[in-house]
């Protein structure tokens, strides 16, 4: 049931962001991102529409299976919490220092 509303989702989302409003070329969306990867071009060798939404289920359903399985066993879910708190921190003060960085540089 969470993989079919998650790829329910999904799939209204792509409709309405590709088929309704359509970005201009400037806009960078998670198809135009999926579509300049590694692993995009290795798996097909030109990524149409089709193959982004076989790229997005199986997204969903692999996060889909990590909450699953991090919902049943505390510890896991203990430790990936930790883990994310550990990133989340990490990336924010690398984002403070670079910019304090440079608002020293252009005082200077």
């Amino acid at each position: 049931a969470v993989v079919s509303t998650q790829s329910t989702g999904a799939i209204f989302c792509t409709t309405l962001v590709y088929g309704i409003l359509r970005p201009g070329k400037d806009v960078i969306t998670s198809f135009r991102y999926l579509k300049n990867t590694p692993i995009a071009r290795r798996l097909f060798r030109r990524p149409k529409f089709y193959h982004f939404l076989f790229m997005q289920f199986t997204i969903v359903a692999v996060m889909s299976l990590v909450t699953i399985v991090t919902y049943t066993y505390f510890w896991l879910h203990v430790i990936q919490v930790l883990c994310l708190v550990v990133i989340v921190t990490w990336n924010g003060a690398t984002f403070y220092v670079d910019v304090f960085r440079m608002s020293l540089v252009k005082k200077q």
